[in-house]
């Protein structure tokens, strides 16, 4: 009768293990953000600042307002193509720059496009989220102040929405904005 008990334990001790440590990795490979996204204009914020695109784009491939000025001009459909695996994520641009993230935390020095003054790019996947950070030269001259930009890219629990909030910081300013994208 012992021997019964022990064996119906271990099952149970398995589940446990498997519960412990399988599903939170379970979790953490759910949250994958390849696909075409439209940009909703209604519901995302306006682009504070139009210096941001002369910065950002096309070196960088930043996600964040999804063309200059925000959605000025016009209707026009505003897509972005990402591209994830277990290691990378690779984000292609309205203008059709492609910019691809090593998401290990590592800081990477990019050449920005004076080709004198150079950028530090980090990306991260941080629980459910990607971050991705850019450190480079305000005005684009090496000695400069900084221009800092942080993006964090979320998506709904039906993966059907992304939510990219960007915090941008210079010396004189600091801004936020939240650009929402839906899956086409």
């Amino acid at each position: 009768m012992r021997s019964k008990v022990i064996h119906m334990k271990k099952p149970i001790v398995i589940m446990v293990v498997m519960a412990l440590f399988g599903l939170p990795m379970l979790a953490i490979a759910a949250q994958n953000f390849s696909g075409s996204w439209v940009r909703d204009a209604s519901k995302s914020d306006q682009v504070p600042n139009e210096q941001y695109w002369l910065t950002r784009e096309p070196n960088s491939g930043g996600a964040g307002g999804g063309g200059r000025g925000g959605n000025r001009g016009g209707a026009a459909e505003v897509v972005i193509t990402v591209q994830q695996d277990a290691n990378s994520l690779t984000v292609t641009s309205p203008q059709g720059s492609v910019q691809k993230y090593t998401l290990d935390g590592k800081p990477l020095s990019k050449a920005m496009d004076t080709g004198v003054a150079k950028a530090v790019i980090t990306a991260s996947i941080q629980g459910d989220t990607v971050v991705i950070s850019t450190t480079q030269p305000w005005g684009g001259m090496p000695g400069n102040a900084n221009l800092e930009i942080k993006e964090v890219w979320s998506l709904s629990p039906d993966g059907n929405v992304l939510t990219v909030t960007t915090n941008r910081k210079t010396p004189a300013l600091q801004s936020s904005y939240k650009t929402i994208y839906n899956k086409k």
